[in-house]
């Protein structure tokens, strides 16, 4: 056990963080198909039923609970079918070293993405950073020139100037960043979770 880089509500937590490096992700959840099919088909219905008979349904809700569901069965028979790469952290609590894949993704989760010991010759790259009902934190180097394009829906973004993005987008420059100079670009996209800078 290992203390986390996580910080939430000004309390160091503690959990099992492993370092991980390896091959891009190709984001994608393989799902049954029958799943889809009878999720979509149900969500169809509920909508129609709201706006037709005027019910008070929250189909985002209902999508949500059954989602959950789906995944709390797959686990009890048999596990989820994910299919995840190295570059994810999903269902735990993880440190994920930026190396040489330029995608980085934490779902259900919570996750540190290290951008600070970054190699010199991948300072003038582009990478992503997606949050999805999640907690993120994002390491950075203000000596590292470096511009952080944050798009955030219905979640929190927390910037090192102090500034703090719920909807729309924010772009971020380190104190080190200078016009025309080569820098490292990050686009970072939150839903429905919250995303903190540190440095």
């Amino acid at each position: 056990m290992v203390k986390s880089f996580w910080q939430s509500g000004g309390v160091l937590e503690t959990g099992k963080i492993g370092k991980i490096g390896g091959k891009k992700m190709r984001f994608g959840f393989a799902f049954n198909g029958i799943f889809w099919g009878g999720f979509l088909i149900v969500l169809g219905l509920l909508a129609v039923f709201k706006a037709v008979f005027h019910l008070n349904i929250s189909v985002f809700r209902i999508a949500v609970a059954l989602f959950l569901i789906y995944i709390g069965l797959s686990m009890l028979f048999g596990g989820p079918h994910f299919h995840v790469e190295n570059n994810t952290v999903l269902f735990g609590d993880r440190e994920l070293i930026v190396a040489e894949q330029d995608e980085y993704n934490v779902v259900f989760s919570r996750g540190l993405v290290d951008f600070s010991d970054l190699p010199t010759e991948h300072r003038n790259r582009s990478f992503e950073v997606n949050v999805v009902f999640g907690q993120g934190m994002i390491k950075i180097n203000p000596a590292v020139p470096m511009i952080i394009k944050v798009s955030s829906v219905f979640a929190g973004a927390q910037l090192p100037d102090g500034n703090r993005v719920t909807m729309g987008d924010y772009t971020y420059r380190t104190p080190s960043y200078a016009d025309n100079n080569e820098a490292i670009r990050v686009e970072a996209n939150v839903v429905f979770g919250n995303l903190i800078f540190t440095e």
